[in-house]
């Protein structure tokens, strides 16, 4: 009878594992022996909780246990249904476990976990926790900007998910982009601070006008002998005889007519008691009148100015420099700018124009220039004699500089304007004869420790150089042919002299010369004009530069002007606020 009872209790319980939750309640109300098992859930070890999920081998080992220590000495019947009951009680589902937390487990194995923990680390300072709170925010800013930067290629670098091989690849990318962006922009600065001008031909003759050709005339005669006779009359205790009279007659033509080329045909044995400072005030006093007269066929007026060369006292025409440099602009001390006016151009459809030199009464030469330039030792001059009428005829080439190129340095226009003499020291204007004048002057002061007599020897900063007189006279002659090459193996010479922006260069194409009765005349102009002028544009500007570079940094990052803009606002203000405001 209990046999059958028992099979039909695991039949009932049977069916309750299939969905059946009443009948597996009712199958345990029906037998009597299934307290026990029920009882022996409270009895679970203490080092596990369960929950729906344990495990079902651990249940069923504690089942077993339980039930061997209550009824040692029961029957099989019974235990054949105990065992029924505790295969009735398995679920079909897993059981899981979990660790209790230290709170809940026994206090030996807390004891034993805290021998293992390591000694209390000693509290850090403030100051060490201020700099690592700082250094991580720190950290979380440089990691946001660039997780959010617009350049590409800095999201890798803070991108997760990506290893350290990764990592650095990228980066040696970023480094290669930006070696070649740094490298081909110092190339276009370079560019645009050395060339960014471009010198181009301009055939259209009709719209621009010709600046009609300059000259300065060098008389040979330079010393009238009446006045030296008086002035014999009036030292006559520096002479001891007549030899001596005509010593100093000689010396004083020679060193009216003084210039680097015959500087050993000075007589060096006698000063005559004049000192070297006062050379240049007894040429002026003793000087011939030489005052010819200008005519010429152009709609403005010409003038002839008297001026102090490296030849000696001479005139000039149509030049905007020549009275910077005469002899009472220098001992006036002046240094105002001079009011020269227009300067006079012609144009081809004016014709042939010509300016006429008449009443020379004397041998001279000539030298043709611009302007805006004076007369250089090393340049080519032409000599003609006193009973001649000469025509000369020139072609120009003039070379005219933009607007835009004032904008422009000198060491990127390569050129200065008449208006740029901040480095010159005896003139208060700029023109590229008057800075070689000045070299040689300097490199003279240098070598010899003196300036000879045919320049200005107060400086713009009051400085007074001393003039060479007889004893300095053989230091020039050895260092003569440097002085007027300006190079030099044995000493350094270095000028810094630029071409004038805008300058006039005239060649002689022809000139005749014929026997005139009434004396020396010169008449010089343009017959044939120009049919070629040089323009000094601007071919590298500053927008330039910036496209130049914007193209490199979008090619080679991907990036704009704005990235730029987001890298200042992301460590300037957005790094204040992170810093300090949050």
């Amino acid at each position: 009878m209990q046999h059958k009872n028992s099979q039909s209790a695991t039949a009932t319980t049977r069916t309750s594992w299939n969905g059946n939750s009443e009948l597996l309640t009712a199958s345990l109300q029906q037998q009597p022996m299934e307290r026990p098992a029920i009882e022996s859930r409270s009895k679970i070890g203490p080092g596990l909780l369960l929950f729906p999920g344990t495990a079902q081998r651990h249940h069923e080992n504690q089942v077993s246990k339980n039930l061997n220590m209550k009824s040692t000495t029961a029957n099989a019947n019974l235990n054949a249904n105990e065992n029924q009951v505790v295969v009735n009680q398995r679920k079909p589902c897993s059981i899981r476990s979990f660790r209790r937390p230290p709170l809940w487990q026994p206090r030996s194995a807390i004891v034993k976990k805290a021998e293992k923990l390591p000694e209390k680390v000693p509290e850090q300072s403030e100051l060490d926790i201020e700099s690592s709170a700082c250094m991580s925010k720190a950290q979380a800013f440089v990691i946001e900007f660039l997780q959010g930067s617009s350049i590409h290629g800095f999201i890798y670098l803070a991108k997760c998910g990506l290893n350290f091989l990764e990592r650095m690849l990228w980066f040696a990318f970023i480094c290669v982009a930006l070696f070649s962006i740094i490298s081909l922009s110092q190339r276009t600065w370079q560019r645009f601070q050395t060339s960014p001008m471009v010198i181009s031909m301009d055939r259209n003759k009709l719209v621009w006008n010709t600046s009609f050709p300059s000259l300065t005339v060098c008389p040979h005669k330079r010393i009238d002998d009446l006045k030296v006779d008086d002035y014999i009359l009036a030292h006559s205790e520096q002479f001891e005889d007549e030899d001596d009279k005509e010593n100093f007659r000689d010396f004083i033509v020679k060193l009216a007519s003084l210039t680097y080329d015959n500087l050993e045909t000075l007589p060096l044995n006698k000063s005559y008691g004049i000192d070297s400072n006062n050379y240049l005030d007894i040429l002026y006093e003793l000087k011939w009148p030489f005052e010819p007269e200008i005519s010429s066929g152009a709609a403005v007026k010409m003038f002839i100015y008297e001026t102090q060369t490296e030849f000696g006292i001479c005139h000039s025409v149509n030049s905007l420099v020549a009275r910077y440099n005469s002899y009472y602009y220098w001992r006036a001390g002046d240094w105002n700018l001079l009011d020269h006016g227009d300067r006079v151009t012609v144009h081809p459809l004016d014709g042939e124009i010509y300016a006429q030199i008449i009443n020379l009464s004397t041998a001279y030469d000539v030298y043709f220039h611009g302007a805006g330039d004076v007369p250089s030792i090393s340049k080519q001059r032409y000599t003609f004699p006193e009973s001649d009428y000469t025509t000369v005829e020139l072609i120009a080439l003039e070379i005219y500089t933009n607007e835009e190129a004032r904008a422009f340095t000198t060491k990127q226009r390569k050129c200065r304007f008449q208006y740029e003499a901040d480095g010159m020291q005896t003139v208060p204007i700029y023109s590229f004869g008057l800075c070689l004048s000045e070299c040689r002057m300097f490199f003279a002061l240098r070598i010899c420790g003196c300036v000879p007599h045919f320049y200005r020897n107060r400086l713009r900063n009051g400085r007074l150089l001393p003039v060479c007189g007889l004893e300095c006279i053989g230091c020039l002659v050895r260092i003569k042919r440097e002085i007027i090459s300006l190079k030099s193996d044995k000493y350094n010479i270095h000028c810094n002299c630029l071409g004038n922006c805008d300058d006039s260069n005239f060649f002689v194409q022809s000139y005749r010369s014929r026997v005139w009765f009434l004396g020396a005349n010169l008449q010089w102009g343009i017959i044939d004009y120009p049919k070629m002028q040089l323009r000094r544009d601007v071919l590298f500007s500053f927008a330039d530069v910036l496209v130049y570079i914007g193209g490199l940094v979008g090619f080679f990052l991907g990036c704009s002007a704005l990235s730029f803009t987001e890298i200042i606002y992301y460590f300037t203000a957005r790094l204040v606020r992170r810093m300090f405001c949050n």
